[in-house]
């Protein structure tokens, strides 16, 4: 048949609600994960026609790369909520060799009322009646009341819905939430940033209400394609609740279809569709991120998401360029941080005055200078000038006293600064999980090693999933000399990311600082071909073969990271520390000099890295603390 125009399908005991999202059996609610509803709806709408599997890939899936195993989950997963077998079908029939066929009888509803709109009037009879004999006999009642006597319509149902979710007196309240990444459903490859943009949006707009725990875009956009369903990953991320959204670009509109879906059985909590012209996308996140907290907590409906006084973009154009920087800026390699920081200065020159475009140039700098792709006189200032900026325009953007807290800690050493910096950011983010992590590094930069993991366990909160706050509680454990302790942080980051080359490095530093040299050594050399052009790795093993008395191997690297340092940025410290490694503390304490000179972020490392322990006792190491500013 020709696909039907009506939002409504019906099919023997079902009706599906495509609008909606919803599918009813016998006016009883079935609850279908995403992918599911969306082949049933295809399905449906093809009935009597054979359809291929690439068809169904291309139309359910379209745009992603997933296994031809995913469909057959799914057709299974279908089957089951429909009460059917694969041996005994009544709507799905397996043609082999090519696809599937939708062989119920499938028809328009006409004008007669929908199962959501049936309920609709059932009950607001049913509170007429309780307005009409029961005023006065409770405060629950009373709510009611006031409902029906409003005539509020649709508002009834979810004035019901809060007061059983979200009322003050109820215990049961939520206070964590995970944003999935929006699935783009008919968006092209080139502008699947968009979807991940709006999320990501939501997500910092959320992070701003001070009650609400909300998981970090690094562990939510893990689930980009998966089919758990929102009890599982609840599980996972210990939250209450899953916000999703699915982005459909109709012509200029762009519509977005948010769902707010409970962990604890996976029934939907609250949905609303949000349809804006392509110019208006900034406003569009926004909107969703304040309907979505206006339901959640009443309290804060009149406070907003955003300072009233805050600039909005003020083209599509520019907005699309400010996505695209964020986009890169979340992929974390050298060059896309490059890129991130080029987008965000065409931003600025569209619009001199947008802080968020200054926070995030300020980020761009400060990763280039922090991963060691450029050096810190090169990075570090850049930061500093547009984070200071974006204040001046926005004295409420966390992300930017987060970006000049780091300045102030890794490149100024200003330490009381940095801290008052870090707490502020905090404060207008609690939910910031890479700023709690940096802040715990600051911690435990200055031996506060109780306050760092305190800091970095909730950062792990809030990015239960991230392999980096993992790894960040092994460092942590490392400078505290509990190398065991770090080991089996660093352990579990291997665990779930065999390849990562940092986890191997800090797993060889471990070792080494516990005098397990060959183990160390075996470590490193897994990590230099996971680490690309690193020197990091290098100088480690370097460091290592020191320590075993293997000169001339250690001499080698060293000769090598000086030539390499001539076309790219290697960290002074790392060469002292292997002279140091050596036995030649003036060589040492020469490239520390060049260190200080430098403003090499590592020097922050000092009063309590185990690399630095053979020179400790020189005279001279006393003078560099007390350059970099930290107590001796």
């Amino acid at each position: 048949m020709s696909e039907l125009e009506s939002h409504r399908i019906v099919f023997a005991e079902f009706e599906l609600d495509t609008a909606r999202r919803k599918l009813y059996r016998d006016g009883r609610s079935v609850t279908l994960y995403s992918k599911t509803f969306d082949l049933l709806e295809f399905l449906a709408e093809k009935s009597g026609t054979v359809i291929t599997k690439n068809d169904i890939l291309n139309r359910v899936w379209a745009g992603q790369f997933v296994e031809e195993a995913n469909l057959s989950v799914q057709i299974s997963a279908l089957r089951k909520a429909l009460g059917e077998s694969k041996d005994a079908p009544r709507f799905i029939v397996t043609i082999p060799g090519t696809g599937y066929k939708f062989v119920a009888d499938v028809h328009n509803p006409g004008d007669t009322p929908d199962q959501e709109s049936r309920e609709l009037a059932a009950r607001d009879e049913e509170i007429n009646k309780l307005a009409a004999g029961r005023i006065g006999e409770s405060r629950s009642d009373q709510r009611y009341a006031l409902f029906a006597a409003a005539g509020l319509g649709l508002l009834i149902l979810f004035g019901l819905a809060a007061y059983r979710y979200f009322s003050d007196d109820q215990e049961k309240r939520i206070d964590s939430i995970a944003v999935l990444p929006f699935v783009s459903q008919n968006l092209n490859s080139g502008n699947e940033y968009l979807a991940d943009g709006l999320a990501e949006s939501v997500i910092y707009s959320l992070s701003g209400l001070p009650e609400l725990r909300v998981m970090s875009r690094n562990s939510t956009f893990r689930y980009r394609g998966s089919e758990a369903d929102a009890k599982s990953i609840g599980l996972e991320l210990n939250v209450q609740a899953i916000l999703t959204g699915r982005v459909v670009q109709q012509n200029d509109n762009l519509s977005v279809s948010a769902e707010l879906v409970s962990a604890n059985d996976n029934s939907v909590i609250w949905g609303e569709q949000f349809t804006r012209k392509m110019s208006d996308l900034e406003r569009l996140q926004t909107e969703i991120a304040e309907a979505f907290s206006q339901k959640l907590r009443p309290k804060v409906i009149n406070t907003g998401i955003y300072p009233a006084d805050r600039p909005q973009l003020d083209n599509p154009e520019t907005y699309r360029l400010y996505l695209l920087g964020r986009y890169h800026l979340n992929r974390l390699t050298d060059d896309d941080f490059r890129k991130a920081a080029d987008y965000f200065q065409q931003v600025i020159a569209r619009q001199p005055n947008y802080a968020p475009a200054y926070a995030g140039l300020a980020e761009s700098h400060h990763r280039l200078s922090g991963y060691n792709a450029v050096s810190p006189h090169h990075g570090f200032p850049k930061a500093r000038e547009a984070a200071l900026k974006a204040l001046e325009l926005d004295p409420t953007l966390a992300e930017a006293h987060a970006t000049l807290a780091a300045v102030k800690h890794l490149y100024d050493w200003d330490w009381p600064a940095a801290e008052a910096e870090f707490m502020r950011a905090i404060e207008l983010n609690p939910n910031s999980s890479d700023t709690r992590q940096t802040y715990g590094f600051y911690l435990s930069t200055l031996g506060r090693f109780d306050e760092a993991i305190a800091e970095i366990r909730r950062a792990q909160e809030l990015d239960p999933l991230s392999i980096e706050k993992i790894a960040g509680l092994g460092e942590v454990h490392y400078l505290r000399r509990n190398y065991d302790q770090a080991i089996e942080h660093y352990h579990k980051v291997l665990d779930m990311e065999p390849n990562s080359g940092f986890a191997h490095w800090a797993t060889g530093r471990a070792l080494l600082a516990n005098g397990k040299y060959e183990e160390a050594i075996a470590a490193f050399r897994r990590s230099i071909p996971l680490s690309g052009d690193s020197p990091d790795e290098r100088a480690e093993l370097a460091r290592a073969f020191a320590r075993m008395g293997r000169k001339e191997d250690a001499v080698k690297i060293v000769d090598e990271l000086k030539r390499m340092s001539e076309s790219r940025y290697v960290a002074p410290v790392s060469i002292a520390s292997i002279y140091g490694e050596l036995g030649n503390p003036d060589l040492a304490f020469t490239w520390f000099d060049k260190a200080v000179a430098d403003k090499d972020f590592l020097l922050v490392l000092l009063k309590v890295d185990p690399m630095f322990d053979n020179v400790r006792a020189d005279a001279r190491f006393a003078v560099i603390l007390r350059r970099v500013g930290l107590p001796e």
